[in-house]
């Protein structure tokens, strides 16, 4: 009796393993063979390197700690040089930039275990380490994030109309938000930098990993900033503006990823292959061309037609595209990272450059 199957969603009648197989060698410039890999010395088949026990809790951290960055990032681009319509871009990206990072520092703590770990970290200070670096970048940013949205409240009048409300109203937060932007771009691109740190050779063999991280933190914030203003029926012409910087950030984005992917190279395998442990058919149908390719082509479409008021639902199938897309990057970069770390004859092969 023959089998019935359910209807596929058009990028999994299109992407298929075959596909798959052909988007990674066009992009890595590798093409796998299996007889001269089980050539390699190995110990034994063992695995080299100990395999990371990030899961979820960091997969989380890291997208949230990009929608903090990009917000608050974008923000102050509104504040620093828009136009007073363009103000509510910046109440809106200063409120969600301290959102996002609320649960930062849970997460962090949850994924170490215990939390007298995360404030051992805060005992010392090194420059040549990159945890300590991002604990410390971290804790700064949050600093600059809240001063900056209780500013924006009291200017807003939700904190009353007491002393102390017209005094945090009266701070300078322009420059204020000049410096936390600084802190924002680091804290959006460090969590690449971080694994680039690493020996996993998916994520240590390319060093333009923090780029990828910091365009798709821009990308995605800009996507959930479009998306709260078209619920809040925010003027067209900042949406628009939105829109452009959206864009630009998804063309950089796909732009530093295909560089990553060329520079990966052979240990690019576990993030896009069509193995059993590799993340190729996520990873091409949710981020690639779910949450990059296509978004962008009608983001094109939108931009260089006539504007509407009456586009908001696609406006809003966009943005979800470009955040699950930016949630889809993290997953499959961290999973895949883990089949890396198992990868004894790569993991050897890569340290011999």
């Amino acid at each position: 009796m023959q089998k019935t199957r359910l209807p596929q969603s058009i990028t999994e009648r299109l992407v298929t393993p075959d596909v798959i197989e052909r988007l990674a060698t066009l992009t890595t410039g590798y093409t796998p063979d299996r007889e001269q890999e089980l050539q390699e010395p190995t110990y034994y088949d063992y695995p080299v390197l100990k395999q990371p026990f990030w899961g979820w809790e960091i997969i989380l951290y890291f997208f949230f700690g990009g929608l903090a960055a990009g917000c608050y990032v974008i923000a102050s681009i509104a504040a620093l040089f828009g136009s007073p319509e363009d103000r509510i871009v910046a109440r809106t990206g200063y409120y969600l930039s301290l959102l996002a990072l609320l649960p930062c520092p849970a997460l962090l703590i949850k994924d170490l275990g215990r939390p007298e770990r995360f404030f051992n970290m805060l005992r010392m200070f090194k420059v040549k380490s990159p945890m300590s670096m991002g604990v410390w970048g971290l804790l700064s940013f949050s600093f600059f994030s809240g001063i900056t949205a209780v500013i924006q409240a009291a200017k807003d009048g939700l904190s009353g109309r007491w002393w102390g409300a017209r005094i945090l109203a009266s701070l300078p937060q322009r420059l204020i938000a000049l410096t936390g932007t600084g802190f924002g771009i680091f804290l959006g691109g460090y969590t690449g930098v971080l694994l680039t740190a690493t020996s996993v050779p998916l994520w240590s063999r390319s060093k333009v990993l923090g780029a990828v991280f910091i365009s798709s933190a821009i990308s995605t914030s800009a996507a959930l900033i479009s998306l709260v203003l078209r619920l809040v029926s925010a003027p067209a012409h900042s949406l628009h503006k939105l829109e452009r910087l959206e864009w630009t950030a998804l063309c950089a984005e796909i732009t530093w990823l295909l560089l990553f992917l060329r520079g990966a190279g052979r240990t690019a395998r576990p993030l896009v292959g069509s193995g059993p442990d590799e993340q190729g058919p996520t990873f091409w149908r949710n981020v690639f061309i779910g949450g990059l390719t296509l978004p962008l082509l009608l983001q094109t479409l939108r931009l260089t037609g006539r504007r509407s008021n009456k586009r908001t639902r696609q406006g809003l199938f966009i943005s979800i595209l470009v955040l699950a897309g930016g949630y889809f990057l993290r997953r499959t970069m961290i999973e895949a990272g883990h089949t890396s770390s198992r990868d004894a004859r790569t993991t050897l092969w890569n340290a011999r450059r």
